[in-house]
């Protein structure tokens, strides 16, 4: 769901979900869908409810020095305070919430944008109607980011 106060112009062509899977002459895949990727939780109370999809990793596709997913944390969740080395970004999709790093809670809409540092330790608090944000990391997969829960 787009930002309810965001208009979006789009001047190309749309491809519709899961008709997209471009690969190179090497069968490389450049193009995937959310939809063709597994929802993931943990099922520990420091999760809160999160579900996440990660859609650029290289262990799913050939990519590096890249990572790139979609979470949600259902109304009232929290991703409790937690670090990890790469610093991260959060791009709020819907809903709204409080992220807060070291300290210091930021309050996030639909269309805000959130710096991570490296080892910053940070929470995610989701509103009372959820939230869904983009995550990523300057890293090669996912599996490489080792998360300390404080």
């Amino acid at each position: 769901m787009p930002c309810a106060s965001s208009e979006l112009t789009i001047d190309y062509p749309l491809v519709a979900a899961n008709t997209n899977h471009a690969a190179n002459e090497a069968g490389e895949t450049y193009v995937t869908h959310m939809d063709d990727h597994p929802i993931q939780t943990r099922l520990e109370p420091q999760y809160g409810g999160a579900t996440w999809r990660t859609l650029i990793s290289c262990d799913q596709m050939n990519s590096s020095e890249l990572v790139l997913g979609v979470a949600q944390i259902p109304a009232g969740g929290i991703l409790a305070a937690h670090r990890h080395l790469p610093a991260e970004f959060y791009f709020v999709l819907s809903g709204s919430g409080v992220v807060t790093i070291d300290g210091v809670a930021h309050s996030v809409a639909c269309g805000s944008s959130v710096y991570i540092p490296g080892n910053a330790e940070h929470s995610f608090a989701a509103g009372h109607e959820g939230v869904s944000f983009a995550y990523g990391f300057a890293q090669n997969a996912f599996s490489d980011i080792q998360y300390t829960f404080s």
